[in-house]
């Protein structure tokens, strides 16, 4: 009796093989299936809900995602690995180092956060490694949510708040909105839009070309250049996702290219995986031609394009090959000076071999 095993694509093939008297083989093989295995070392870890709002005392338990190479989630890349958690407010369980915790808000309103990233094992970059929740703790009782009444939070407003790099946001709050201008674009959002207690800072700024060419995924042509939208909390800390009460107006100018097609204009938001969301906008000339949309999370990177896939990515043009004079053409300069000093060189060699030979016959001749 014999054992074999055989791999065929991903099944297993295990088969026992039982001789006969007559020297052939009889045999059963059973397929198994391999369980799934890890994509490898941790590549990326998220917070499974961003965006928290609390009353004072609330309990909730935090989780994030495991993101493995290929952007697969793979929670099991996390099993050997302790996380490492801490808070600006509030509390945390004892004991809490995996990939959930238990958390108890503190008795204070305000904006808290809390952040998670692995001792060891992950191997992104920048802020891959670590999940941040953003969690706003009301008052006991406080109305919250688009129907409840405006309500800065307590304390002196500032007029503008900056980041780590000096970049300076205007601060837009729950009872007087805000708005953002710059050359020919604006961000502008009327009150009520922030949440309540809450305040941020946004800041636009130009952010290169738009154009989509040879993403032929897309569904709309994208012209001219893209606009970045920033968000940073009351600290200045940047927000990765802000879901606002209502919708803030984004404004930008409309490319040149596409001034001919305005009936068919349309303004985009680029998502950060890859895709296109088409928001409701309208054009207007103020006093420029612009165009201007909607939209109801922040950060965003904002574009204008029309319907119809993008074109090809262009072929880089080949190197000109040289080009040879015809026979008896004129020449460059730089050849016809070597052609006069081969010539030269060689009328020289041919005088001297005169000038030796002349000499020698003379004298033979006085001999």
């Amino acid at each position: 009796m014999a054992l074999g095993v055989a791999l065929v694509g991903a099944i297993i093939v295990v088969g026992t093989l039982v001789p006969r008297p007559n020297g052939s083989f009889s045999g059963i093989a059973l397929a198994q299936n391999p369980d799934p295995q890890p994509t490898g070392s941790i590549q990326e870890i998220t917070a499974s809900t961003p965006n928290l709002t609390l009353a004072v005392g609330d309990t909730v338990v935090l989780s994030i995602n495991v993101i493995g190479r290929q952007d697969i989630e793979d929670q099991r890349l996390a099993d050997d690995v302790k996380f490492d958690w801490s808070v600006s407010g509030g509390r945390l369980s004892d004991g809490t180092d995996g990939t959930s915790a238990s958390y108890t808000a503190p008795s204070d309103p305000g904006i808290y956060s809390v952040t998670v990233s692995p001792s060891s094992g992950c191997i992104g970059t920048g802020l891959a490694c670590t999940a941040t929740f953003r969690i706003t703790v009301r008052r006991p009782g406080e109305a919250t949510g688009p129907d409840a009444p405006p309500r800065n939070p307590e304390g002196e407003i500032p007029s503008i708040l900056s980041d780590s790099e000096g970049e300076q946001y205007q601060v837009f709050t729950p009872e007087e909105g805000g708005i953002f201008t710059g050359e020919n674009f604006s961000i502008s959002a009327v009150m009520g839009i922030v949440p309540n207690s809450e305040i941020i800072g946004l800041r636009m700024a130009e952010d290169g070309s738009a154009s989509n060419a040879g993403m032929s995924h897309h569904r709309y042509t994208l012209s001219g250049n893209q606009y970045r939208v920033f968000v940073i909390d009351a600290e200045g800390a940047p927000i990765s996702s802000y879901n606002l009460n209502g919708t803030v107006t984004v404004c930008i100018p409309v490319p040149g290219a596409l001034r001919t097609n305005i009936s068919s204009l349309e303004m985009v938001n680029k998502n950060s995986n890859g895709t296109l969301t088409v928001m409701s906008s309208s054009v207007r000339i103020s006093p420029s031609l612009i165009i201007c949309g909607s939209t109801s999370t922040l950060p965003a990177t904002i574009a204008v394009g029309i319907r119809g896939t993008p074109p090809p990515l262009l072929e880089p043009d080949p190197e000109p090959a040289e080009i040879l004079p015809a026979t008896g053409g004129a020449v460059p300069v730089s050849q016809g000076i070597i052609a006069w000093a081969l010539l030269v060189g060689v009328a020289l060699i041919a005088t001297g071999t005169f000038a030796s030979t002349y000499r020698h016959r003379r004298q033979e001749g006085i001999r």
